[in-house]
């Protein structure tokens, strides 16, 4: 198909890759569903290019002008001509066959004289101003290495291992004026709705802002649609919802316990537990917070994993279980509970998880969090390109290090993409005050 990005340019997405087994790519299954319905005739299309010379026909139907979008120079295009499509700017009309990288450089514009139409606006002022209840203004937008609601990017255990659990980003001061800490929860609410993330420091935020990702769902996280917390209201003229600025409540909110579960399929939480889940290779995973405990996790692995091959480390009064299902010498599940706080990090296990030749002497290493071949723990992602994670980058900076380029030099995270590098530098600067202080 094709793909136009902000600047007008069209381009031509060639497939890279075959189709697996009986898969069908999107167009042929809504022309299947049509024709099943009775509507074949009208979507009769041999390929995306029968798509594409109908969409740039109509393009130019009854355009005499009067319309900037016109791609009718298309219209006649043939496959091959169609797999062979170069990037072009619309539009591309019978007169302007190559494009256009520039509108309105011959002057005129789209309305029936050609004039433009100067429209009065308002002075710019937010649909809702906050309020001694709705003390901080709620942005919302994308984090680094997901899109959308996920459905793709959520998929890649690679990119879900950066910024695994949605979280709200606040300035330092407003965290120790409203008694939140780095790694606690927090729920904000407003007139719409509310939401519970889990909190992270940045004092990068703005005083008196909050910043929520856009992408987790009611799929992927408990309490983490963030799209149920925004105004509604939208530009008179453009549309566009003002989903930057709406004022919010933010304040603590305290679990018990927290800790982390891996399965090949979805594993059921206790009742009331906040969780986020993320693909992980081999299955997915969980991180969660709660209020019940080791009794109750116990009960629910039992429930589901049933006592074949699960080995356990409970320690009741320490509120703290562990447990392991191991069968035919992989792991099949495993869960980890703690007091809140005091989690392990799960990059250890998550290896394990995905590395079919575990075999049950590894048992005790895994209920321990240690690594199966004495590896150090990586730690959270960094580096998607090359997968390098945040201890790595620190030791690498405490042992010397002194700018992301020598970083890059010793592990080769951020020569890729370079996307990873504003990080790069905070792990620096955090790593150069630790040493100082």
């Amino acid at each position: 198909g094709t793909v136009t990005n902000s600047e007008r340019r069209i381009s031509r997405q060639r497939t890279f890759l075959p189709l697996p087994g009986e898969v069908k790519p999107d167009w042929w299954i809504l022309c299947e569903v049509a024709r099943r319905l009775g509507f074949g005739d009208a979507f009769a299309y041999a390929g995306p290019e029968d798509i594409y010379a109908e969409h740039a026909a109509l393009s130019a139907f009854e355009n005499d002008g009067s319309r900037d979008f016109d791609i009718g120079a298309h219209a006649g295009l043939s496959k091959r001509d169609y797999d062979a499509l170069e990037p072009v700017q619309w539009p591309v009309s019978a007169g302007r066959p190559r494009g256009t990288s520039r509108l309105f450089a011959q002057g005129g514009f789209f309305t029936a004289d050609g004039r433009a139409r100067m429209v009065p606006l308002a002075l710019p002022a937010l649909a809702h101003a906050t309020s001694d209840a709705f003390p901080m203004l709620l942005n919302t937008g994308r984090v680094r290495d997901h899109w959308h609601t996920m459905t793709r990017s959520g998929l890649s255990p690679r990119l879900g291992a950066h910024i695994a659990e949605p979280t709200v980003q606040l300035n330092p001061a407003d965290a120790a004026r409203i008694g939140l800490s780095d790694g606690g929860f927090a729920r904000i609410g407003n007139a719409f709705g509310t939401v519970v993330l889990k909190v992270a420091l940045d004092v990068g935020v703005q005083a008196g802002s909050l910043f929520a990702p856009i992408h987790w769902s009611a799929e992927t996280a408990s309490q983490a649609r963030i799209g149920a917390a925004v105004q509604a209201d939208c530009d008179p003229f453009s549309g566009q919802p003002e989903m930057k600025a709406t004022p919010s409540s933010i304040a603590p909110v305290a679990y018990a316990s927290q800790g982390f579960v891996l399965s090949r399929d979805r594993f059921a939480l206790p009742e009331g537990s906040w969780w986020a889940k993320l693909a992980v290779a081999g299955g997915q995973g969980q991180l969660f917070a709660t209020d019940a405990g080791p009794v109750a996790l116990m009960a629910a692995m039992r429930d589901a994993f049933g006592e074949d091959g699960l080995t356990e480390m409970v320690d009741l009064d320490g509120g703290a279980y562990r447990c392991a299902v191991l069968r035919e010498g992989q792991l099949v599940a495993a869960l980890f509970l703690a007091p809140f706080g005091r989690l392990p990090l799960w990059d250890t296990v998550k290896r394990a998880f995905a590395d079919h030749a575990a075999l049950p002497e590894n048992r005790l290493a895994l209920l321990a969090g240690r690594s199966l071949d004495g590896a150090a723990d990586p730690g959270p992602t960094v580096c998607a390109c090359f997968g390098v994670g945040l201890m790595a980058i620190r030791a690498a900076f405490v042992g010397g290090a002194t700018s992301p380029e020598e970083i890059g030099q010793q592990l080769k995270a951020g020569t890729n993409c370079g996307s990873c590098l504003p990080e790069i530098r905070r792990i620096g600067a955090q790593a150069r005050a630790t040493v100082a202080a």
